[in-house]
């Protein structure tokens, strides 16, 4: 596949720690003979990103993304490697070697979580040209909601009755009959890098304020969190290969 022309100042960080607990080491798990993390890689890499790079405290995971084809420039530090540390606290270091260190400056930013491994180079840059053309501070992938329609959520007041997330005067009976709703779905993050100048510690890897929707579907939008999320990926990917026979 020939790379198309990158899109100048364009960088994709790809955050890998190695303490993975939902599903241990399932950024080097291999998902049809593939590393997971692999998948991502070879989207970004194959997409108009200028360059990619993955964010690891692990050596292992280091030389698989190596392998693949991304660079991984440094070690993420410990301090940046806990369960609390923030996705935005990973992405300020990257962004900060990358500046100090090599003296790489990016306009914008992807954030691609190496757990969404159908998530190809095509989604990536219709994603970047939706961002772009909009002219937005930001840009998320999201997914239209299939099993669980907020019109049917509820709470649980303290007296033990129920009440209705969104309340309506008449509530739809049939699925068909219920508006779209979207929830994200982890695989694209995009802002521009003027978002993370003076961003307080509890702020969000996007900006609230002016963001941009990026629909993908359902089984583009596989997220691997644990082994059933797992074991869905593996189903869908052999399915994938039968047809293609």
């Amino acid at each position: 596949m020939i790379k198309p022309t990158p899109i100048a100042h364009t960088l994709a960080i790809i955050p890998a720690r190695g303490g993975s607990k939902g599903l241990p080491r399932k950024n080097v798990r291999l998902l049809g003979g593939i590393p997971l993390i692999a998948y991502t890689i070879r989207a970004a890499l194959h997409s108009r990103v200028e360059r990619v790079i993955v964010s690891t405290d692990d050596e292992e995971i280091a030389s698989v993304a190596r392998q693949a084809g991304a660079e991984v420039p440094f070690l993420r530090p410990a301090d940046y490697s806990t369960d609390q540390a923030t996705s935005l606290s990973v992405l300020l270091h990257a962004l900060d070697f990358m500046e100090t260190k090599l003296g790489y400056h990016p306009r914008h930013i992807l954030f691609l979580q190496p757990t969404s491994p159908f998530r190809t180079a095509h989604h990536v840059d219709e994603a970047l040209d939706r961002y772009l053309s909009i002219g937005t501070a930001s840009l998320i992938s999201v997914t239209e909601v299939q099993e669980f329609h907020p019109y049917f959520m509820f709470r649980i007041q303290p007296d033990g009755m129920m009440k209705p997330l969104i309340e309506l005067e008449q509530r739809p009976l049939r699925r068909q009959d219920l508006p779209p709703f979207y929830r994200i779905n982890g695989a694209i993050y995009i802002s521009c890098r003027e978002y993370y100048h003076n961003l307080p510690a509890d702020a969000a890897i996007f900006d609230w304020n002016h963001i941009a929707a990026y629909p993908m579907d359902a089984p583009s939008s596989v997220d691997i969190n644990d082994y059933l999320d797992f074991q869905k990926a593996e189903l869908l990917l052999k399915q994938e290969m039968e047809q293609g026979e």
